[in-house]
């Protein structure tokens, strides 16, 4: 599957960072309310048959469960049970593993504490001195000290839409370079992050593999499928791009990311990102709770595991609380002067 525009998306704000979970809803039976022993034993389950990283992370799965199990079923009730659960997929360290309530309303299992190199209100500062058009939350575009800067805050039509971006890019076709700025963007649509890629390709590019598991052993995967992106557009822009990149990247984000490095053109500028990506899927629990079970692993076009290692940039820039604190940018202005 290359996509989540058919898949139910969850955005989930932790510390900032969204994630973004998408993944098909498992037709599996809830489990009795109040029967602890087999909820655990289902969601247990489904994670050993499902679970795409644990011989990446160098999980014991058994040894989780002899750890858990006896304080799941000592759980006085369900908020006491989903408390140890959350507690033992903790230990997975995946963005992608959530609990969601009976509302809908999703539970990390995980939340990094990663400094992150973009400040809203610092940001807000600079494009309140652009010639700024507003797509959508963190999204926009606009001249900036003299050069053409896109944000892209998250890869759904809400932040952006393609005919946007397209127009957008028209303007500044003739430009000598560009600066687009993605370290807000916490995934999202990755046929949309592909198609704004596709603008920037002249020819069909390798941008990294998948491996789903496929069997009962948690090394059980399925041949890597290719991904690719293919040019896009009446036209390519290839003057330079300066892409700026953090620890708040993740996901389909991660994805562009990857696609828009292969280019000789584009400079992936910043701090390396997050790695988390795991395509989940959606399986039912009891009394209305659910939960995500990450079930792929993505590689780069250099067969380097992307979930947990995230995309190192090709210039690291520094940047500090102190920075953002004091009003400064130094990601972005350092972009904005390489590119002036």
């Amino acid at each position: 599957m290359k996509s989540c525009k058919t898949l139910a998306i969850a955005l989930l704000v932790t510390g900032g960072l969204i994630v973004v979970a998408c993944g098909s809803k498992s037709p599996t039976a809830p489990t009795p309310a109040g029967d602890f022993a087999s909820q655990f034993d289902s969601l247990w389950s489904t994670f050993d048959r499902e679970y795409s990283y644990f011989e990446h992370k160098r999980i014991d799965w058994n040894a989780m469960r002899t750890t858990y199990r006896p304080r799941a079923l000592a759980a006085g009730d369900q908020t006491a049970f989903i408390a140890v659960i959350r507690e033992m997929l903790a230990n997975l360290h995946d963005l992608h593993v959530l609990i969601r309530d009976p509302s809908g309303a999703a539970l990390p299992t995980y939340q990094p504490t990663d400094f992150v190199n973009w400040d809203r209100a610092v940001w807000q500062q600079y494009v309140s001195r652009a010639q700024w058009t507003v797509w959508g939350t963190d999204s926009g575009f606009g001249v900036l000290d003299g050069v053409p800067y896109f944000a892209l805050g998250g890869w759904d039509t809400s932040r952006v839409r393609t005919a946007d971006f397209d127009a957008a890019l028209e303007r500044f076709r003739n430009a000598p370079a560009i600066v687009i700025d993605v370290r807000m963007n916490g995934g999202g649509n990755d046929a949309l992050a592909f198609e704004v890629a596709g603008r920037f390709a002249p020819t069909t590019i390798n941008a990294g593999y998948v491996k789903f598991r496929n069997g009962p052993a948690h090394t059980d995967f399925g041949s890597p499928t290719t991904r690719t992106v293919s040019p896009r557009g009446p036209w390519q822009y290839t003057g330079r791009v300066y892409l700026l990149m953090g620890k708040r990247c993740a996901s389909s984000n991660e994805s562009f990311i990857v696609a828009m490095g292969t280019r000789p053109n584009v400079t992936l500028a910043g701090d390396r990102t997050i790695g988390a990506t795991g395509n989940p899927g959606t399986f039912n629990l009891a009394n209305g709770w659910t939960y995500t079970v990450s079930r792929w692993i993505e590689y780069t076009p250099e067969n380097q595991v992307i979930e947990d290692n995230g995309i190192t940039p090709d210039v690291f820039v520094a940047a500090s609380a102190a920075d953002f604190a004091a009003g400064r940018d130094p990601v972005l202005d350092w972009a904005l002067g390489q590119a002036r």
